[in-house]
């Protein structure tokens, strides 16, 4: 019997912080009465709050989301969609291609259309999942993911703050975007997964305790000697059902997830400490030197010691 008592929550919260997540084409869109906007596809997800106001956000023409104050939409990767505010006739429908203004210097990028009264309001942005993981987790969203909170437990604040800060970044701008989209989307999704929604295949893994267990191993013993057979054994599976499990839930095998949790650690040691290389390589569970700084320049471009010089270097804004 598997007795690990994992969280849930606490091992979401692991995996959404593995992602070196951040924010692109970030804007508010301010589509009035009787209006509508159809934009372009984005090649990642994309994610959409309404802030104040009411319409729908219509999806390839197909399907149509009601738009609410305080309602979220995770939007799959590649699909063209509109959004519109009540009374949009075709006339009064136009195309607009996506806003490139990701932490811009002096304004955050508004989309208005029409001259009407209110209609309805969204913050909006594309996921930018940087090179922290081997592959897309919301690569394989099926369909739009659709969290409606009230105005008690509503996401308006951290939207607002996000555009505040797109709007005039200062020094750490980067890392509390990153944090307040985080904060975002764990909320989310967390309510999304207590509500039984298993939309995304990794949300189902983390309703399934026994991969739950062995991808919290993975979160908080990263310096262990793990193996797929010994994460096989915390799952309480045979090694062939758990690693196929493993890869349908999360995109990727078990050990391909460990070395990111290693290396993202690596990663956070190099800029904050002054430990020699060697020593983060084992407190990370890489022994081999060589090998630690192989796969640490596969996965960010840069050996441990030209990182950790960048890192100090490197304006976080």
């Amino acid at each position: 019997m598997n007795k690990s008592g994992y969280s849930g929550s606490l091992v979401l919260d692991h995996l959404l912080a593995t992602l070196d997540l951040g924010i692109v084409n970030f804007s508010m869109c301010d589509i009035r009465k009787g209006w509508g906007a159809r934009f372009a596809a984005c090649e990642t997800a994309s994610l959409h709050y309404c802030l104040a106001g009411g319409g729908a956000l219509v999806v390839e023409e197909r399907e149509r989301i009601e738009l609410a104050a305080h309602s979220f939409v995770l939007l799959p990767p590649r699909l063209v969609y509109r959004i519109d505010a009540p009374g949009r006739s075709a006339a009064r429908s136009v195309d607009r291609a996506r806003v490139n203004g990701a932490l811009a210097r002096e304004t955050a990028p508004t989309v208005q259309v029409g001259d009407g009264g209110e209609g309805v309001v969204t913050a909006c942005g594309e996921l930018d999942l940087g090179f922290s993981l081997a592959t897309d987790p919301f690569n394989t969203l099926g369909k739009p993911l659709v969290t409606r909170f009230d105005a008690a437990s509503g996401l308006r604040d951290q939207f607002v703050m996000l555009l505040a800060e797109s709007a005039r970044p200062g020094p750490g701008s980067r890392v509390l975007v990153e944090a307040l989209l985080k904060q975002c989307l764990v909320m989310a999704l967390r309510r999304h997964i207590d509500d039984g929604g298993a939309d995304l295949p990794w949300a189902a893994g983390l309703a399934n305790p026994r991969l739950a267990a062995a991808l919290e191993a993975i979160f908080e013993r990263y310096a262990n000697a793990l193996s797929v057979e010994r994460l096989a054994d915390i799952a309480v599976m045979s090694r062939s059902a758990f690693a196929a499990q493993f890869a349908k839930a999360f995109g990727q095998s078990p050990m391909a997830m460990l070395k990111v949790v290693r290396l993202r650690r690596a990663a956070e040691l190099l800029a904050t400490t002054t430990l020699p290389v060697s020593e983060i390589a084992r407190a990370v569970g890489l022994s081999s030197r060589s090998n630690f700084s192989v796969a640490f320049h596969d996965m960010y471009g840069a050996d441990p010691t030209t990182f950790r010089q960048q890192s100090r270097t490197r304006k976080r804004f």
